[in-house]
C-alpha cells in the first residue's frame, strides 16, 4: 500500500485565497497508510496547518514523528489527535519533531471517511512585522 500524496495550499499575505469550502480535503486511500504531505522546501513545518475532518463516526488521527535528521525532536514522538463524529480539527506542527527524510509529513487514521486538508502560511520578507 502507498500514503495518499497531499500538495499544501500555499497562502499569500493580503490576497484572498482560491476557494476552499470547508468540507474539501482529501480521504486516503488507504488509512492505515494515511496521507504524506508535501513540504517542498526544508524547514517549512513551522508554517504548516493541517486540517481533519472525520465524517459521522470520528476517527484517531496520528501524525507520525520524523526520521532523524532532519526531525532533531523526533524523541517526543508522534502526536494522536481524537475526532469526534463530523468533528474537524486545525493543527499547527512543531519544527523538528514529524518531517519525514523525504521532506513529508505523513499522518494516518483508522478510518476511510476522514480528509485531510493542507495549508502553508506566507513568509515575511521584510516590513518588520515579526512574523515569519
Amino acid at each position: 500500500m502507498a500514503t495518499t500524496a497531499i500538495t499544501p495550499k500555499q497562502l499569500t499575505w493580503n490576497t484572498r485565497s482560491d476557494d476552499i469550502l470547508d468540507g474539501d480535503g482529501t480521504v486516503a486511500a488507504t488509512p492505515a497508510d494515511g496521507w504524506a504531505i508535501a513540504l517542498g522546501t526544508r524547514g517549512t513545518t513551522d508554517r504548516l496547518i493541517l486540517k481533519f475532518l472525520a465524517d459521522g463516526t470520528g476517527d484517531t488521527v496520528v501524525i507520525t514523528a520524523g526520521d532523524m535528521p532532519p526531525a532533531m525532536r523526533a524523541g517526543q514522538g508522534s502526536l494522536s489527535i481524537t475526532l469526534a463524529a463530523n468533528d474537524v480539527r486545525y493543527l499547527a506542527l512543531e519544527p523538528g519533531r514529524f518531517e519525514q527524510n523525504d521532506n513529508t509529513i505523513v499522518a494516518t487514521c483508522t478510518d476511510s471517511g476522514t480528509t485531510c486538508l493542507a495549508f502553508l502560511l506566507p513568509v515575511t520578507t521584510g516590513g518588520g512585522s515579526g512574523i515569519g
